[in-house]
């Protein structure tokens, strides 16, 4: 797959200068101000840009500021103000020690904001990489999860159109279902080789679901979103994945919502409930 190539406008320099997509280009003190501005957090505390699962993501640490992102159309003014006004995302303050939803960046020209401070973005995307994006007549579409390699071959002409946005407005009205399949995939969603799911069970307990069945009914409705047949369970993680509907900020909150039951005894009342005891027990 062909990487769309990230660039930032150098004020300095006059210039665009190139994001490498094997590290972090964070939006910092001294990106953003050359470090004059000292209300700006400097890394990891700040708003950065990253390459995975073969896209540029905005995302935010920024547990003060809010991060806008408009389009950088010819004549629109460059001030913190009118960015926000024609902001089309925005990323809110992180909370402690967990980022915000990170958004996926489309190629074009872009305007990124932080407190009053403003930066220009250009993503260009080869023609070759929308290209091998496309699943044509059901050609197989290697997908990376983690550090694995899935194939998704007849699979993938079966995908309905509208599946992504299903899905995603499943989660938008289903906070429990995306936050059991973060904690699910959580090694997925890490990179961890070779990944596997947490044990169902220990999703149940941990975020205090309805029943054992839960997490395999969600993985069955979700299927039948994305798929207009049945089957799949395997394809199902790299499409999550691949499409950025399950991040690392999900997971994120996911593990907070864990660690808050264990806290309160509400994973206590569930190992009782469902009469669970621990495999060293």
């Amino acid at each position: 797959m062909v990487a769309g190539r990230l660039f930032l406008w150098s004020t300095a320099g006059d210039q665009w200068v190139n994001c490498p997509p094997d590290e972090i280009t964070w939006l910092d003190r001294g990106t953003l101000s050359d470090n004059e501005d000292l209300s700006l957090h400097r890394a990891p505390r700040c708003a950065g840009l990253r390459f995975v699962q073969h896209r540029w993501e905005l995302f935010s640490r920024d547990v003060t500021h809010q991060v806008y992102l408009a389009p950088d159309t010819a004549g629109a003014p460059h001030g913190a103000e009118a960015v926000r006004r024609a902001a089309r995302h925005v990323l809110p303050a992180a909370p402690e020690s967990y980022e915000a939803r990170p958004l996926v960046l489309e190629p074009g020209l872009w305007l990124v904001s932080v407190a009053s401070r403003v930066l220009r973005l250009r993503l260009d995307m080869p023609a070759e990489s929308r290209a091998d994006t496309a699943e044509p007549d059901g050609n197989e579409l290697p997908v990376t999860v983690g550090n694995t390699v899935v194939r998704r071959g007849a699979a993938a002409g079966a995908t309905r159109k509208d599946a992504v946005a299903r899905v995603r407005g499943y989660f938008e009205r289903n906070a429990t279902a995306r936050l059991a399949m973060a904690y699910y995939y959580q090694e997925f969603i890490l990179g961890v080789s070779p990944p596997q799911t947490v044990p169902m069970l220990d999703v149940v307990i941990a975020l205090n679901l309805s029943g054992e069945g839960a997490v395999s009914d969600y993985k069955k409705l979700l299927q039948g979103f994305i798929w207009s047949e049945r089957g799949h369970a395997r394809d199902l993680t790299g499409f999550l994945l691949m499409n950025g509907l399950l991040t690392a900020a999900d997971l994120n909150e996911a593990r907070l919502v864990a660690e808050q039951n264990e806290r309160a005894g509400v994973c206590d009342m569930a190992r009782q409930r469902l009469r669970y005891r621990p495999k060293s027990e």
